[in-house]
């Protein structure tokens, strides 16, 4: 069982001119998403950070990304299992369409209390959406 870095999210009041910072650090173009903007780096499977409007964070979690885990060689289950065994915590569960094809996400917080999600693998993905044809 392993998992891949697939995302990391921050929250800025300016999503576009941090962008404009981060797609030029990673010399890599920057496009539009549905709550901000999106940077694409890295090698296939490409990496992704996201920055969406928000307030600027403030207090504890100030400046702390949100990553984005995918279970690779496991299904999601799986994977939270083992992670949680590893001391992190399950905060929330999210289902994407409906609960049945066991595809979503878990948010989760390592020992120190940084989030991330852990999103379904790939394969389980590809599973519901077979099944969704059939519907």
């Amino acid at each position: 069982m392993s998992v891949s870095l697939r995302a990391v999210l921050i929250e800025s009041p300016d999503p576009v001119a941090l962008g404009a910072f981060w797609s030029a650090a990673l010399e890599t173009s920057i496009d539009p998403g549905t709550d901000g903007v999106v940077i694409r780096f890295g090698q296939p499977p490409e990496q992704l950070l996201y920055i969406v409007e928000g307030p600027r964070p403030e207090g504890p979690r100030a400046g702390k990304p949100c990553m984005f885990l995918s279970a690779v060689d496991a299904t999601l289950d799986e994977e939270s299992e083992r992670l949680v065994a590893l001391g992190a915590a399950v905060i929330d569960r999210k289902w994407n369409v409906a609960r049945e094809l066991n595809v979503g996400y878990a948010a989760m917080l390592d020992p120190e209390g940084n989030c991330f999600h852990l999103l379904s693998s790939d394969e389980e993905v590809r599973t519901a959406e077979r099944i969704l044809e059939t519907w």
